[in-house]
């Protein structure tokens, strides 16, 4: 019986100390992301370019992208990114009616850039932002059944928007339109040497998704 009373006491006694110890919530594991932190999101996207000229060809690709996202909730949220791209394309005309040439190129812009998102909704933002960089590419001209090509490279930026929705914390779809225009310079056609200027109006359609 006495030792019924002393293992009864003894419950009794750690209840007590149980309750009355505070219950803290565990802190963030070290190196652990917390929303206020900027996040790595990778991208890809799907690009539709239409010719600013009409001697330009359109173009379309692909471009993949790293980006450090801020998903803090708050309305204005900032994005900066490095993206690589590949664009291709031809374009076919007859200028007098009598030549006809052909123009083929592809393009590789290396770019870095800067979005702000504004938040309308929790998932609903819309985005506006730029990029700069270098394109590398080549360009191709037939003048009938001759061929005069070079590799170029220049100068090339973009500026945009569109809209973005947030599907999870994780991923996200954006939807967007830029202007982007491309100085490539020094291409040699047939002893010719010339600067090539390309401006194209780009639609993109893409994934972002934070790992």
């Amino acid at each position: 019986m006495k030792k019924c009373l002393s293992i009864i006491t003894l419950l009794g006694a750690l209840s007590g100390v149980a309750s009355a110890a505070p219950y803290v919530l565990p802190s963030p594991q070290p190196g652990a992301l917390t929303p206020y932190d900027w996040q790595p999101v990778y991208a890809i996207e799907g690009l539709y370019s239409i010719a600013d000229s009409s001697d330009d060809p359109d173009m379309w690709g692909v471009r993949g992208s790293l980006n450090l996202y801020s998903s803090a909730d708050s309305i204005a949220r900032h994005q900066f990114n490095i993206n690589v791209g590949y664009e291709t394309g031809d374009e076919s005309y007859t200028p007098d009616g009598d030549i006809n040439i052909e123009v083929d190129a592809y393009k590789i812009p290396v770019t870095v850039g800067y979005d702000i998102n504004l938040a309308l909704t929790d998932s609903f933002m819309l985005y506006a932002g730029g990029k700069a960089g270098y394109a590398f590419g080549d360009i191709d001209v037939t003048v009938d059944s001759t061929t005069y090509g070079d590799n170029a490279g220049g100068f090339t930026f973009s500026v945009g928007g569109g809209i973005k929705i947030q599907c999870s914390d994780a991923i996200y779809v954006k939807a967007g339109y830029e202007f982007t225009r491309t100085y490539f310079g020094d291409c040699n056609f047939g002893g010719a040497t010339q600067n090539v200027i390309m401006g194209h109006h780009v639609f993109s359609v893409g994934i972002g998704s934070q790992f």
